[in-house]
């Protein structure tokens, strides 16, 4: 089974076949994946996240990585993104598929951090 960013990226390059809203889909899936690196990074410094908040796991992130703020700073800028990708309002454009494209690479980024300190 292809993970949300794998499927965020199908859908982004078209190897995903949908009707429509491709890219709002897509950044509904990398937030999605987001969320679960998140929690891989605060446990990668040996703290455990526990049921909270994605807002509050973003503040964790910004104290255990205090050492790298890019983690943090990268981390808030692709939930940013994406939770503005996701929401659908009727008097604003939707997101380009440069936007979402641009927050999926990041949250691979974050992923392949969390995975390098487990």
């Amino acid at each position: 089974m292809r993970s949300p960013l794998e499927q965020a990226r199908g859908l982004l390059d078209g190897s995903v076949d949908v009707r429509s809203h491709s890219v709002r889909a897509a950044g509904w899936l990398a937030r999605a994946e987001l969320e679960d690196v998140l929690v891989g990074l605060i446990r990668a410094k040996g703290a455990d996240p526990g049921r909270s908040s994605v807002r509050t796991r973003l503040c964790c992130i910004e104290v255990l990585y205090r050492d790298s703020p890019d983690v943090a700073g990268k981390a808030q800028f692709a939930w940013d993104s994406l939770s503005q990708a996701a929401h659908h309002h009727s008097y604003d454009l939707g997101p380009t598929h440069a936007e979402v494209a641009a927050a999926v690479e990041l949250v691979a980024d974050l992923r392949s951090r969390a995975a390098l300190r487990d």
